[in-house]
């Protein structure tokens, strides 16, 4: 399942996928074709989508420096991360990962 940041959203409990990206961004548009697929793939994992451009203060807090980003948390806490993002294959492994934790 995928939902939009809107910023009353509680990030510490359970298990997210943060995706950051910025409109209009190419590489962004890709990931945006396959995300849906993985949030439906692993419903136990929530994937809240960022608009970097938007949300400054969360794009400081985990310290993102380029897009698309994808952050993998657990309890809120930061298990895993995988910059610049083209393919669905690429992010599979922290998706089962976070799965089996």
């Amino acid at each position: 399942m995928i939902v939009e940041y809107d910023g009353n959203f509680d990030l510490d409990s359970g298990k997210r996928v943060l995706w950051f990206s910025i409109p209009g961004c190419p590489p962004c548009r890709i990931v945006e074709g396959f995300m849906g697929e993985l949030g439906n793939e692993f419903p136990e994992i929530q994937v809240v989508h960022i608009n970097a451009e938007k949300w400054n203060e969360l794009v400081g807090r985990f310290e993102v420096l380029n897009v698309p980003t994808l952050i993998y948390l657990k309890d809120g806490k930061e298990i895993g991360r995988r910059n610049l993002v083209r393919r669905k294959e690429e992010v599979l492994v922290e998706f089962r990962e976070l799965e089996g934790l």
